[in-house]
C-alpha cells in the first residue's frame, strides 16, 4: 500500500534535501523545496545584510536552504532561486538569483520593496509594474477598465445651432477616478453647408460642457464636405466621482441647406 509521505523524490535525493537547519518544508512540483521560517533577528549572514540589517520577522525561499545564521547553503536543483523577507520595518523584499548548477551559491538581487500592503507600492524604478501581454480586458473595479458606448453611423440627426447627445442614453461610470473623452464623426448632406461644428463630454443631457471643460468648437467660413465625415476628438476630461453618474458625449453643428448626423464613441479609463 503507498505510503501517504510516498512523493516523486528518491528517498536518496530527499534526504538530502532535508539537511539543513530550522526551516519549515514545502515540496514543489519541480521537485525542490519551499521553505519558510521565523526570525527574531539575524545578527549576522546574507539575508540579514540582504534586508539592509533590518530584523528578519519572517522568510520565504525557494530552491536554497539556509543555515542557523541566515547564510544561503547550495540550490536543490540546478534552476533559479527566490527569496521574500518580511522586515521589522513591515516592508516586504522579493529577491531573485538566476540559474546556476545544483549547490552553487544564489547571489540575489533585490527586484522589488512593498512598503505596506495597505499603503504605497514602490516598484523597481526600471522594471515597473508589467502589463498584459495579450488581448485581454482587466476586470470591473480594476485599474485600467474601460467603459464605452456607441453610436454608428449614420448616428443621431442634429438639428442646426442645438446640442443633442450623440449616444443618447450616455454611459454610466462607476465611483472612481477616470478619463473620459468620446470621438465624433459630424456626417453632412452632399449639399449641407457647415460653419460650426463643437462637441464635449458632459453630465447635463444635451448641454455643451463650457469651454476650457471638456469642448472642442471650431468655427469656419461657410463651406460644403460633400458628405464627408468631419471627425474630432473631444479634450480627456478627467472625472472623480463618488457614485455611479451618466456622462453623456454632445455634439452640436451649425448648417444649412441639407442635413447632418452625427456618430461616434464614449470612453471612459479607470485611472487608478
Amino acid at each position: 500500500m503507498a505510503s501517504p509521505f510516498d512523493t516523486s523524490f528518491s528517498p536518496t535525493k530527499l534526504m538530502k534535501q532535508l539537511g539543513f537547519e530550522g526551516d519549515q518544508l514545502g515540496l514543489s512540483n519541480d521537485q525542490s523545496i519551499l521553505r519558510q521560517g521565523t526570525w527574531a533577528t539575524v545578527p549576522s549572514g546574507q539575508l540579514y545584510v540582504l534586508a539592509g540589517n533590518q530584523p528578519i520577522m519572517m522568510y520565504w525561499s525557494h530552491n536554497v536552504a539556509l543555515d542557523s545564521n541566515g547564510n544561503f547553503l547550495g540550490r536543490d536543483e540546478a534552476d533559479s532561486c527566490s527569496l521574500m523577507l518580511y522586515c521589522e520595518d513591515n516592508t516586504f523584499r522579493m529577491y531573485g538569483a538566476p540559474t546556476g548548477a545544483r549547490k552553487t551559491y544564489p547571489v540575489f538581487t533585490l527586484q522589488m520593496t512593498i512598503s505596506t500592503l495597505t499603503g504605497a507600492i514602490t516598484p523597481s524604478q526600471t522594471g515597473g509594474i508589467i502589463g498584459t501581454t495579450t488581448n485581454n480586458s482587466v476586470t470591473a473595479g480594476g485599474v485600467g477598465e474601460l467603459i464605452t458606448a456607441t453610436i454608428a453611423t449614420p448616428g443621431t440627426t442634429l438639428t442646426t445651432a442645438t446640442p443633442l447627445n450623440v449616444v443618447v442614453a450616455g454611459v454610466s461610470i462607476t465611483a472612481g477616478d477616470w478619463d473620459v473623452w468620446g470621438e465624433v464623426c459630424f456626417l453632412p448632406g452632399a449639399t449641407t453647408s457647415i460653419t460650426q461644428l463643437a462637441a464635449g463630454i458632459n453630465t447635463t443631457t444635451n448641454v455643451l460642457p463650457a469651454a476650457n471643460a471638456g469642448l472642442i468648437q471650431s468655427t469656419y467660413t461657410a463651406f460644403v464636405p460633400t458628405a464627408i465625415p468631419q471627425c474630432f476628438v473631444t479634450p480627456v476630461k478627467r472625472i472623480s466621482i463618488a457614485a455611479s453618474t451618466t456622462h453623456y458625449l454632445v455634439a452640436q453643428a451649425a448648417f444649412t441647406v441639407s442635413t447632418m448626423s452625427a456618430f461616434g464613441t464614449i470612453y471612459a479609463r479607470r485611472r487608478r
